[in-house]
């Protein structure tokens, strides 16, 4: 898989979690990552994860949105650089 397709689908996974809040509707967000349907229903799902993270913790605010976002995107920043950091 090209390069190219893991920054695609961390994307994903931030327009998802748009999608989760109610900002995007799950078309929108789809549409702008620009991913397939099977790749943005698993991004759907991880940014569900962390939607049901920051629920529970309100008042950790972006930075923990941040640290759910990295512990679910991991997986494919490894594959973009090695280190799991672009």
């Amino acid at each position: 898989m090209p390069k190219k397709e893991h920054v695609k689908k961390v994307n994903a996974v931030v327009c998802a979690y748009f999608a989760h809040t109610g900002y995007l509707t799950k078309e929108e967000a789809r549409e702008l990552c620009g991913v397939s349907e099977s790749a943005f229903e698993e991004a759907y799902g991880k940014a569900g994860r962390i939607f049901s993270k920051i629920g529970s913790e309100p008042d950790k605010g972006v930075s923990k949105l941040f640290d759910h976002l990295g512990q679910e995107v991991e997986e494919y920043m490894k594959k973009i650089s090695g280190y799991g950091i672009a």
